[in-house]
């Protein structure tokens, strides 16, 4: 067929156009001709295109087009949905929801080292983000850029909240003071756990309550330290003085046998020059040294349980200055690593007192 200018093609719908019928414009049909279209008559395909009056079409379909098309899409998504929630159900039908498949050596925290490792963490902690603690001690709430100590009094009354409430699956956890563990492992993985008393650090009259603003108006933070939850990790504690740390040697006791030692101080030289005392607040009988007592491991998923805690008492710090803190856990199964990447067994903050 001969090329003709007025020609339009079958296939769609169309009106008979011809150059000179500028009228054509007007019409509610698109215009197709075998030279190059016009601006005009380009923008009036488009226009046509978004909505056709004359067949009551929008972007090229009618209502039973598009009604047409958003079923089969619907279905198909419906389809999709219900293959994809068949093998979550299958999925959790067959894992079980208390003991990971993988733990041990085998587990991907134990990727990095030859076995797992915990690290620890601290509060108040503003956000997960930062490890800075900075205050003013003459100032209680948010003051400018600063921060009052207000604001982490609240953070740790909330976390000690944790340790207090109502908890029905807590009241199941059980007294273990002078109990071996080895009595206290079976019923571990029968569900039980040990109680943490919260109460203690009120009972031996520390500085680290919250009636006594846990001394940040005074300029003496208490920060609080625990040992990150690892299941079915268990420590392997220190049993004698020639096995510790130089550090310890000097000031081994006996019941240090029974409890995973934590020690803080400056990061590096400078930052040891700014702390002048500090004391621990545990379940030992001792403020020269903080410890997590055996007795609270290995954690298996048991309901309700609590992980034990310790506060460290900044008593003496040099104000107005950044000093960057590390406290580290140590037993015998515990591993350090000095790098900024990877903070093995340890836990890094820094604190500005103002």
């Amino acid at each position: 067929m001969a090329a003709d200018s007025t020609y339009m093609s079958a296939s769609v719908k169309s009106y008979p156009f011809s150059m000179s019928d500028k009228s054509a414009l007007n019409k509610e049909e698109i215009i197709v001709k075998d030279d190059e279209l016009t601006w005009d008559e380009q923008w009036h395909n488009f226009r046509v295109w978004c909505y056709n009056p004359k067949y009551r079409e929008v972007c090229g379909r009618d209502g039973l087009g598009w009604a047409k098309i958003a079923l089969f899409y619907f279905v198909w998504c419906m389809f999709m949905a219900g293959v994809f929630a068949s093998f979550v159900g299958i999925f959790m039908a067959i894992v079980d929801k208390r003991i990971p498949p993988y733990r041990g050596n085998s587990s991907a925290i134990a990727l990095d080292t030859s076995r797992p490792n915990p690290g620890l963490g601290f509060r108040p902690q503003v956000s997960v983000q930062k490890t800075l603690i900075k205050y003013r001690s003459s100032h209680r709430d948010t003051w400018g850029h600063r921060y009052g100590w207000g604001e982490y009094k609240e953070q740790l009354d909330q976390f000690l909240a944790y340790y207090t409430e109502a908890d029905v699956r807590y009241q199941r956890a059980i007294d273990c003071d002078g109990v071996s563990i080895d009595k206290l492992r079976p019923q571990f993985y029968d569900g039980k756990s040990c109680r943490f008393d919260i109460n203690m650090f009120r009972n031996r009259q520390t500085p680290c309550v919250t009636q006594r603003n846990f001394e940040y108006n005074f300029g003496r933070p208490c920060v609080l330290l625990k040992l990150n939850k690892i299941y079915d990790w268990e420590p392997i504690t220190y049993q004698n003085a020639a096995e510790v740390p130089e550090q310890f040697k000097a000031i081994w006791e006996s019941e240090f046998s029974d409890y995973i030692l934590v020690e803080c101080n400056g990061e590096n030289d400078v930052d040891r020059d700014f702390i002048f005392e500090i004391e621990y607040f545990s379940q030992m009988n001792t403020t020269r040294i903080g410890g997590f007592h055996r007795n609270f491991f290995p954690f298996v998923n048991q309901d309700g349980y609590r992980s034990p805690l310790i506060f460290v008492y900044f008593k003496k710090i040099e104000t107005n200055v950044l000093i960057n803190v590390e406290c580290r856990a140590y037993a015998r199964n515990i591993e350090h690593n000095d790098s900024l990447e990877f903070k093995r067994g340890s836990v890094h903050f820094e604190l500005i007192v103002e």
